[in-house]
């Protein structure tokens, strides 16, 4: 999913779970949602990727030996790197 689609998905969530009858922007509080998760630090991920995603992944990757825990970071940002990239 891009950015759009994730707003729309989060907005349509609002927009379900508030029974007011005034014409509301969800699209306005659902792009506020994200901001706000954003700042505060979270990145909205998919749970699954495509195999182009890993490959890119694994492409982009340090290489030679690095700490268990190097390697599990370097992972995970180069997949957030990837994914952003892809979302645009």
């Amino acid at each position: 999913m891009n950015r759009t689609q994730v707003t729309n998905l989060i907005a349509t969530a609002i927009q379900k779970a508030d029974s007011s009858y005034f014409n509301e922007n969800y699209t306005k509080q659902a792009t506020a949602v994200l901001a706000a998760l954003e700042k505060a630090g979270f990145a909205l991920i998919a749970r699954e990727y495509p195999a182009e995603t890993w490959q890119k992944a694994a492409d982009a990757m340090k290489t030679g030996r690095l700490k268990p825990d190097e390697h599990v970071k370097n992972v995970y940002e180069t997949v957030l790197k990837i994914v952003a990239q892809d979302q645009k």
